[in-house]
């Protein structure tokens, strides 16, 4: 039998370091499992992009008009680095570019209209990818991952579903 996902409480602050194991493995597991669906998610795009463009494009639709410093610091690269995504997705049509109106020395990236048709295409794909994988599943884990997955997107800091395709749209 599978272990079930239990959203943290601060009841359970006394978890075991094989249960917190056990925990990390089985979030690896389907992290393995998500990070296969991404893949063909994008894959679908209409454009060639990578995971990493695909993130920055995710973070302008999350977040809207952002400095390529902004974007490099949520990505977790340089700037120049950053930089040179930036110009691979302007150079696609999907970002546009121009000088900060509040900081002539910054640039801001915003996504363009075919920059959000493809985060959306990639949405639509990877959402009905993962409704086949929860249609596989039963009524009571499904209940139990939601609440467990929407404690591990808040612990990470990660813009709800809701949140971020309100924005985009």
């Amino acid at each position: 039998m599978a272990k079930q996902l239990q959203a943290p409480t601060p009841a359970r602050d006394n978890r075991t370091g094989d249960q917190t194991d056990d925990l990390a493995d089985a979030l690896i597991t389907v992290s393995r499992a998500l990070l296969g669906i991404a893949v063909r998610s994008i894959n679908a795009a209409p454009v060639e992009v990578t995971l990493v463009q695909h993130r920055l494009l995710v973070l302008l639709a999350t977040g809207g008009d952002q400095t390529v410093g902004a974007l490099a610091v949520q990505l977790e690269v340089n700037a120049s680095n950053a930089s040179r995504l930036c110009d691979r997705l302007q150079k696609l049509g999907l970002v546009g570019r121009d000088r900060s109106s509040r900081d002539g020395r910054a640039v801001d990236v915003s996504l363009t209209s075919a920059g959000r048709s493809l985060v959306e295409t990639v949405r639509t794909h990877r959402r009905n990818e993962v409704k086949q994988v929860l249609g596989r599943m039963s009524r009571t884990h499904v209940d139990a991952t939601i609440k467990a997955l929407n404690a591990f997107s808040e612990a990470a800091h990660e813009a709800g579903e809701a949140q971020w395709t309100a924005y985009a749209l």
